[in-house]
């Protein structure tokens, strides 16, 4: 799977109901990053961490009974039936915590809206905790509870750790040195002094024309549709200020005002094949 082939599972995320089977669409755009913000705004994230904490108390009151009482690490609804859920199908508490907090693979925010979508978070009727639904639909209910981050796209697509620091991704080692060397599913980092490891995409296609290349790029730094998750432009490419860390060109940063950061482009942290299932 490429890099864009990836990220198409988060922006054109799509679900089968548990309830009756129904295909439903339910891409995201939202940006956030663990409990703290989302999509820029600082303290908005506890919007995630509130709707989460309901979210599994009526997850609790559908698998065993009690809302007060963990399901475990690892859940099935064998003994008590939830909606049309095989009762072989296994789901992890984790994983669920990581698709509210920014970190959820497409599979793990597929769990979690389908479950929420069954314990009666999503619609127009009380779930089966008592509580009224958090929104109407699946659409709304993505669009404003699921989001994600650069490093949980990187760390994702790599089936590495999606919370792991930017700094993993642009080791030395690993740096590139040559134009003619970058590859699909390269990490692109953006770091300088004043605004360090501020960023980490993802290489999609690379076209280079003597000192200068054509590139397309697949990111998640902000929210909104595709537009702002994959670009294509064109770059010359230079050494970097900092020789240890290779290649790449130049570019203002989002992080600082009037600083000028560079961005770095690096082999993948793991060479584990193929990527971007999870």
């Amino acid at each position: 799977m490429t890099p864009k082939q990836y990220l198409d599972r988060y922006t054109y995320l799509a679900i089968k109901s548990p309830l009756d089977g129904t295909p439903l669409k339910c891409g995201l755009t939202g940006y956030g990053s663990g409990w703290r913000f989302r999509n820029g705004k600082s303290g908005a994230g506890a919007t995630m961490q509130q709707e989460y904490a309901v979210f599994r108390d009526a997850l609790r009151k559908a698998h065993h009974g009690n809302a007060h009482t963990p399901c475990g690490p690892q859940f099935f609804f064998s003994d008590r039936p939830l909606a049309q859920i095989a009762p072989t199908e296994d789901f992890y508490s984790a994983s669920l915590v990581r698709a509210y907090e920014g970190k959820g693979s497409p599979d793990e925010i597929s769990d979690a809206l389908r479950l929420a979508l069954a314990v009666g978070r999503i619609g127009k009727d009380r779930d089966v905790n008592g509580r009224l639904p958090a929104r109407l639909t699946v659409q709304e209910y993505a669009r404003d509870f699921m989001t994600l981050d650069c490093n949980c796209l990187v760390g994702n697509f790599y089936g590495a750790d999606p919370d792991a620091a930017i700094s993993v991704y642009a080791a030395p080692a690993r740096r590139r040195t040559s134009i003619a060397d970058v590859k699909q599913g390269d990490a692109i980092v953006t770091h300088c002094p004043q605004a360090p490891y501020e960023h980490v995409g993802l290489i999609e296609e690379w076209k280079p024309n003597g000192s200068s290349v054509s590139v397309k790029i697949c990111e998640w730094g902000w929210y909104g549709d595709e537009s702002v998750h994959y670009k294509e432009s064109t770059h010359t490419v230079t050494q970097g200020p900092i020789h240890s860390l290779g290649i790449g060109w130049s570019t203002a940063s989002n992080a600082q005002h009037g600083v000028t950061t560079f961005r770095y482009i690096f082999a993948p942290q793991t060479a584990n094949q193929p990527w971007g299932w999870s």
